[in-house]
């Protein structure tokens, strides 16, 4: 999640309880102690109180990224969930990852390797899945790439989501379409944020559905995918580029960085930075 600096000094961060809810979501399918919305929130306001000078200045789009985490450390010889665990949170300055609306990444398909198995561990919010990517994120910078997209493990024709970031396409007749949460798939905070701002606000029809690498071929090629990006917390919206794989290279889509990607990119973080009103009370005041 991230802290961002507000035009007055004071500092936010977006949707707490959602990513405290997502982190006991993550320890209990490893059978650990997690916090409670209480303690999570508590941890931010000391954490803020300390280092709010870290978060820069309310410009471009710069924020304060934090990470909440749980390391298993009871001391015992054996396998078994740890009963205890150290939660902590630790933060960094950041600018702009990945690319941003005006620098499409080119993705790598990973066809050979997977993120996540069905009854594994793909929609927890865990560094194993990190680590899983590893390999296939070294093989997509070696082809040029700066994202790996991940496919389904019982198929390999389904689209997943990306290295850290969730799948998003658009049609030119007014529908944003995104791979539907099969368990395997990051339940992400932005992209969640985005469907409803999409349906609300832009007045777009939202499909959660299958999409399989086939269909993203043919619908950019013939034009009814109009708009392909990524979404996630530390890049917010990502145009995409080319897709490539081993046999087959998929063109950008035709309005790369067009007009659903630039209204959603633009509505969201104006809601984090406190340009635009947040009329769902997603924002949470930590300092100042």
């Amino acid at each position: 999640m991230k802290a961002y600096r507000h035009p007055d000094g004071s500092v936010w961060t977006f949707r707490p309880d959602r990513n405290a809810a997502r982190l006991r979501a993550s320890a209990e399918r490893f059978f650990l102690p997690a916090p409670d919305d209480e303690l999570f929130l508590a941890s931010l306001r000391a954490l803020l109180a300390a280092d709010h000078a870290w978060g820069p200045a309310p410009d471009g789009e710069r924020s304060l990224y934090l990470r909440p985490y749980l390391i298993g450390t009871e001391q015992f010889l054996g396998v078994r969930p740890s009963r205890e665990v150290t939660y902590g949170v630790i933060a960094s300055p950041a600018g702009a990852f990945v690319g941003g609306p005006e620098r499409p990444a080119d993705v790598w398909l990973s066809e050979r390797h997977v993120r996540a198995v069905p009854g594994g561990t793909g929609e927890a919010k865990y560094g194993g899945n990190y680590a899983a990517g590893l390999g296939p994120y070294a093989e997509a910078e070696a082809h040029g790439c700066r994202q790996t997209l991940f496919l389904d493990a019982e198929t390999r024709t389904q689209v997943e989501e990306f290295s850290g970031m969730n799948v998003m396409l658009v049609t030119g007749d007014g529908r944003l379409v995104t791979p539907e949460l099969t368990g395997t798939i990051l339940h992400g905070v932005t992209r969640a944020s985005l469907l409803r701002i999409a349906a609300e606000d832009l007045g777009l029809t939202v499909e959660e559905r299958r999409v399989s690498v086939a269909e993203w071929r043919e619908r950019v090629a013939d034009g009814t995918f109009s708009e392909v990006f990524a979404c996630g917390t530390a890049a917010v919206i990502t145009p995409v580029g080319r897709l490539k794989a081993r046999s087959f290279e998929v063109p950008p889509a035709r309005d790369t960085a067009g007009r659903v990607t630039r209204a959603l990119r633009e509505r969201l973080t104006g809601i984090q930075y406190g340009h635009v009103p947040d009329t769902r009370g997603w924002m949470v005041k930590i300092h100042g």
